[in-house]
């Protein structure tokens, strides 16, 4: 059998709960031929008998109420999928997914803005290191960094993310760092996650090649598997780590980190904003971006890639 016969099983359905084919023709809005023509076409489709029929009612025989009884289960089932589907929607509730250090450093600390300018916007934040899969995670937009991302969709470039030394202002102080080589001799902090096609200590080695630092070797230092453990290392004066631009920027400006060398390395990866075709147009999801954009641009606008007027 290479496909069920849907509409027959409808049809059945209905006369099983009924057990009267007049009363499934009535709610069907069908003659009681039609429906009777429908029952024998099916049961002929399936090689199965489904009821007994006696001269003024219907039986359904055990094949037949096993499979009522499964029909109306998977019916249910339908019914509940197709009106939670249907509140999605038309509802603000976005589910987003951010990767855990980018929500820790960024996001988190923005969100009273977005509640401010879209009071009736209700987000689901799902922290995710892997690559989204939007319709297997049920998700409606992500965050992602482009170095793991490519999958289609819709794609918005949020901000760009360059790489820099950061410490804590006691800490460059008391080790008086001016040149990279002196970074041989201080402890190293390394946000080892998993980028793609890349060492544990590659864009430590890739910084320092920039800046033809010497003798400096990162995997010495203490690594960590998230970006936003190593940056809270620098802070609390605990060694050198390097900074990507949005998980650094909120605490250059309080003071609480420094840059002690000016050099940056951009390799031309940015934060990007994703979301299915399909969803690209809901309200939440159009209020969302704006509001990531207008963020990015007014914090950093050297760094923004998008402006508001491109939206």
């Amino acid at each position: 059998m290479k496909s069920l016969p849907l509409a027959g099983l409808g049809t059945f359905a209905i006369a099983a709960r009924h057990l009267s084919f007049t009363k499934a023709a009535q709610e069907m809005h069908l003659t009681q031929g039609a429906v009777s023509q429908q029952i024998r076409q099916l049961e002929e489709r399936l090689k199965l008998t489904l009821f007994v029929r006696y001269h003024r009612r219907l039986e359904l025989t055990v094949a037949g109420a096993r499979l009522a009884v499964q029909l109306n289960h998977s019916f249910n089932e339908i019914n509940d999928l197709v009106l939670e589907l249907q509140e999605e929607e038309t509802s603000n509730i976005l589910t987003v997914s951010v990767m855990p250090s980018f929500a820790t450093k960024w996001l988190i600390p923005r969100l009273g803005s977005l509640q401010e300018a879209y009071p009736d916007l209700q987000l689901r934040i799902q922290a995710n290191d892997r690559e989204v899969n939007f319709q297997r995670d049920r998700i409606d937009v992500a965050i992602v960094h482009s170095h793991v991302h490519s999958s289609k969709g819709y794609i918005v470039p949020l901000m760009k993310d360059k790489v820099f030394p950061v410490c804590s202002p006691a800490f460059a102080e008391l080790r008086a760092l001016t040149e990279a080589s002196q970074l041989a001799h201080v402890p190293l902090l390394n946000d080892d996650s998993e980028w793609r096609f890349s060492s544990p200590y590659a864009e430590w080695e890739k910084w320092l090649q920039l800046v033809n630092a010497k003798g400096v070797k990162p995997s010495r230092g203490i690594s960590f598997n998230r970006g936003d453990l190593a940056v809270q290392a620098a802070i609390a004066g605990q060694g050198v780590a390097l900074g990507r631009t949005p998980l650094v920027m909120d605490d250059i400006q309080q003071g609480r980190l420094v840059r002690p060398f000016s050099e940056a390395l951009d390799e031309g990866h940015a934060y990007l904003f994703v979301c299915p075709e399909i969803q690209r147009q809901r309200e939440p999801v159009q209020q969302l971006l704006s509001w990531l954009v207008t963020q990015c641009y007014q914090y950093s606008s050297e760094d923004a890639l998008t402006t508001p007027s491109e939206l």
